[in-house]
Order: structure tokens, then C-alpha cells, then sequence
């Protein structure tokens, strides 16, 4: 007899942001070009503006926030929502931010408000390399699974992948 399919679990999130003045909204148009300056500078590729926009306009999987504070956004974040199961496409705090708590907050609000949208399970990507994001990931119940060579052509990196809870093929 099958089991039923039961929710993957992670830490909740706090109510209260890591910095004073912070929130979450829906990522916009106007967002990007904030967005994409933060892009440029923490990702040896960077996604392109193309990218961005057609997810924001034509994709309805893609599902995308930024953190603002005041008026000026200092981070973001994505996923792909496909069933179930939630794929983070992207996420990133500009780097006079890092280190305060935000990454993981951010994490842990984009997976809140995707299991409001529907989701039970989560996964990424993440480069081999990048241990400060993979510790990230861990830290809320991600696990490594498996790697995909040369996901990174770019930059000839494998990507290690990543789920929360039993992958599927342990189910």
C-alpha cells in the first residue's frame, strides 16, 4: 500500500525581519534593474535581464520576491512552482547585507509563501563551490542528493542538488 504524500517539513519563519524596515513584496518590472545590478555583482553568470522578464511576464510557474528596505531592494528571491514542488530558482542578498540573518530569513519566507501557493516539497541547485549558500540550504533541511556536471559551463562547475526531505526516488 502506497503512503501518502506528507508535507516536507523546515524551521518557520520569524514574523519579524532580521533588519528593522525590512519586507517581502512581489518582484516587479520596476524591480529589476535594482535586481540585476545585485546579479551582476554576487554571480560569476549572472541571469539576464531577458531571463527575469520572461519569467515575470510569460512564465506562470515562476514566482518572484524582492527584499526592500525603504525604497531600494537588497535581495530576492524565486522558484519555479511545478505541482507540488517547489524548485528555487534564485536567491540572493546584496553583499552589504550578508552575514545579518537575511539569506535565511528570505529563504525561509520564499518557502512559506510557496507552500501557501501549494507546495510540500522544495529543490535547487547550488555550485559545488558556493559552501556559505550550501550551509544556507542545510541549515533548513536541504540536503544533498546528487551533483549535475558541468551545470556551470561557464565556469566549468558542477552543481550539487538539493532537496528538503526524501527525494522522490526514495519515496
Amino acid at each position: 500500500m502506497e503512503q501518502p504524500w506528507i508535507k516536507d517539513t523546515w524551521p518557520p519563519a520569524s514574523e519579524t525581519p532580521p533588519i528593522e524596515g525590512v519586507e517581502i513584496v512581489e518582484m516587479k518590472k520596476t524591480h529589476l534593474k535594482m535586481v540585476l545590478q545585485i546579479e551582476n555583482e554576487s554571480f560569476p553568470i549572472p541571469w539576464s535581464m531577458e531571463a527575469f522578464d520572461y519569467d515575470l511576464s510569460q512564465n506562470d510557474l515562476a514566482h518572484y520576491w524582492v527584499v526592500r528596505l525603504k525604497d531600494r531592494v537588497i535581495g530576492y528571491s524565486g522558484i519555479w512552482l511545478v505541482g507540488n514542488i517547489a524548485h528555487i530558482t534564485t536567491i540572493c542578498i546584496t553583499g552589504k547585507y550578508r552575514g545579518k540573518g537575511l539569506g535565511k530569513w528570505l529563504l525561509l519566507k520564499t518557502m512559506e509563501t510557496a507552500e501557501n501557493l501549494g507546495a510540500m516539497r522544495f529543490t535547487l541547485e547550488v555550485r559545488e563551490t558556493n559552501t556559505e549558500a550550501i550551509r544556507l540550504y542545510e541549515s533548513v533541511g536541504y540536503r544533498v542528493v546528487g551533483r549535475r556536471r558541468n551545470y556551470y559551463r561557464e565556469i566549468g562547475e558542477d552543481a550539487l542538488v538539493m532537496w528538503t526531505g526524501k527525494p522522490p526516488y526514495e519515496a
